[in-house]
């Protein structure tokens, strides 16, 4: 009786803790909202570095409206950054959920000493949602990139220029020149889908920054399989899944992956904070 009694115990502890973690990754992680700060020195320099945020993969749905847009919103704005950059997927099915005047006042508020800029991700162009995505970047006050080159202008004259690249999997990527010919202080790569990069290695960026992962939504300790799996059920960021990499066929560049802020397929996150990334650039 006593064997039985410790079994049974130890069935429903592992059942009370299975069902705390499914709650945990419906119902509160894909709700949180985390920081993440990187110092990224091109030069040993003591002028003040440029603070680029960058936020990706919204993914606004009917669990992720307007409302949670706005805490998004006021995190990012609450660190004051010189530069925000969206790299894609505003909304996850705009045929099944959209919100486009609410979600363009939100996006408005977002405010940027020097600008804002966003490329296309894969969401953009279905659902019907290309026909709105460019007016909706637009009328909230963003440079929307789609194979171009844009230049900034610091407030010590120094410049970086950002290029935006279509997306991979339903636009047409091409690149327009070569970043290393040019004579900006700085040079940054916006891609959605990250895998890409290796298409790029000799246009000499500084840094790359993609998203698209979502650094597979699943993270969970212990069980490598499945965490590999969520990931390859993404293409084009399966060698590079999330984080920072340091390329080892072009040192000179540095790639991020964006885990992303939203959900997809389903809408849970367990070991993948939604994430603002914070780059303290000194050129």
């Amino acid at each position: 009786m006593k064997l039985l009694r410790n079994v049974f115990l130890v069935l429903l502890l592992f059942l009370l803790s299975a069902a705390g973690c499914v709650f945990y990754a419906f119902k509160i992680e894909p709700y949180r909202l985390k920081t993440n700060e990187y110092t990224i020195n091109k030069t040993q320099s003591d002028s003040t570095p440029v603070k680029i945020i960058q936020i990706s993969d919204l993914h606004i749905k009917e669990d992720f409206t307007c409302k949670r847009l706005e805490k998004v919103v006021n995190k990012v704005n609450s660190q004051n950054p010189d530069i925000i950059l969206f790299t894609g997927d505003l909304y996850d099915n705009y045929a099944a959920y959209s919100d486009d005047e609410n979600i363009t006042a939100a996006l408005q508020e977002l405010k940027a000493a020097h600008g804002k800029i966003a490329v296309w991700g894969n969401r953009d162009y279905g659902g019907g949602a290309s026909r709105q995505y460019e007016s909706i970047m637009q009328e909230a006050g963003f440079t929307l990139l789609k194979n171009e080159n844009l230049s900034v202008t610091l407030n010590d004259q120094k410049e970086i220029l950002f290029t935006g690249l279509d997306d991979s999997l339903l636009g047409h990527p091409l690149m327009p020149y070569t970043a290393g010919s040019d004579d900006s202080d700085y040079s940054i790569l916006l891609t959605h889908e990250p895998d890409i990069i290796d298409e790029y290695m000799d246009n000499n960026y500084d840094l790359v920054l993609s998203g698209h992962s979502h650094g597979g939504q699943i993270n969970i300790p212990f069980l490598p399989a499945v965490n590999e799996k969520a990931v390859e059920t993404t293409a084009l960021s399966t060698k590079y899944s999330g984080g920072m990499y340091h390329l080892k066929e072009d040192p000179d560049t540095t790639l991020y992956v964006n885990t992303g802020i939203g959900t997809t397929h389903i809408s849970a996150r367990f070991g993948v904070v939604p994430e603002v990334a914070v780059f303290y650039v000194s050129l």
